[in-house]
């Protein structure tokens, strides 16, 4: 593929999101016609968590890990303070703030940014913590492991970027019984996260975290287009396996293969009409 078929490919791509998301928003503004999102149980357990730090007068541990700001985490480290500002306005209604942790110091004034604007009472940016470990440092679990033994949140939120040690940090949570949620741009701390984490988001779920979390239609109508595009890339990626494979399949025509895609369009058609109607 040539670099102008690419340029192409972006540019249709770029306007084939923007009709989406703004059709989506349109639908999503007309009470009749909202759509509902796709469940995720992490996003489910948050506000239960927000309840027990309000009646226990505990702070909500909220990580961003070595997500920074002008590195190439950077769009992992606006979605975590995103996320993070919704639940820490959610928690305004208690008397103490969640507990805000980095190790980049970039990161500092972005999560002063959004406590001071969503806590409404006072000394919340007090309780932002800096451990200046760097990324996939032992330092930076071992910092936190403080908070959670002073603190005594009940739950941890660690979105952002962390390696293996994000093991260190869920090890201790567990034995402290304490609930946890985890996600990590890292492949490395990805995979500690799914298998030690009471609960998980996966790829852009992150990203999508204000639909669940705010409740804002826009946010919503941005998730459903997210979820569209998931399943179209799935259907492309199956189809430019099955089409390498036709060339080595005598049997398999371009003409059965275009039978085959109508039928699958139909019966997801006839599948989507009837959870409509339920």
């Amino acid at each position: 593929m040539d670099v102008t078929t690419q340029q192409v490919l972006s540019i249709l791509f770029v306007l084939a999101t923007a009709v989406l998301i703004y059709t989506a928003r349109f639908l999503q503004s007309r009470g009749g016609s909202r759509r509902t999102l796709r469940p995720v149980s992490a996003f489910e357990r948050i506000p239960g968590w927000s309840s027990q730090a309000i009646e226990a007068d505990r702070p909500l541990h909220l990580a961003f890990g070595s997500a920074s700001i002008g590195e190439d985490n950077t769009a992992t480290a606006l979605a975590n303070a995103e996320l993070f500002h919704h639940i820490i306005e959610k928690n305004s209604a208690g008397d103490t703030p969640p507990a805000l942790s980095t190790s980049a110091p970039t990161t500092i004034p972005l999560a002063n940014a959004k406590v001071a604007a969503a806590w409404l009472g006072d000394g919340g940016m007090r309780n932002v913590h800096w451990y200046p470990q760097g990324k996939r440092a032992l330092g930076y679990a071992a910092g936190v492991t403080a908070v959670i033994g002073d603190d005594a949140p009940p739950a941890h939120i660690l979105a952002g970027s962390f390696g293996a040690e994000l093991g260190l940090i869920l090890d201790s949570a567990r034995r402290n019984r304490q609930a946890t949620l985890a996600v990590s741009d890292q492949l490395e701390g990805q995979a500690v996260a799914y298998a030690m984490a009471d609960e998980t988001l996966i790829g852009e779920e992150l990203f999508a975290a204000p639909a669940y979390v705010s409740g804002d239609a826009r946010a919503a109508a941005d998730a459903i287009v997210m979820d569209v595009w998931r399943a179209l890339l799935m259907i492309l990626i199956t189809l430019a396996l099955v089409l390498g494979m036709a060339g080595q399949l005598p049997w398999l025509s371009g003409q059965l293969l275009a039978v085959v895609a109508v039928v699958g369009l139909v019966l997801g058609a006839i599948l989507w009409t009837i959870r409509r109607r339920r």
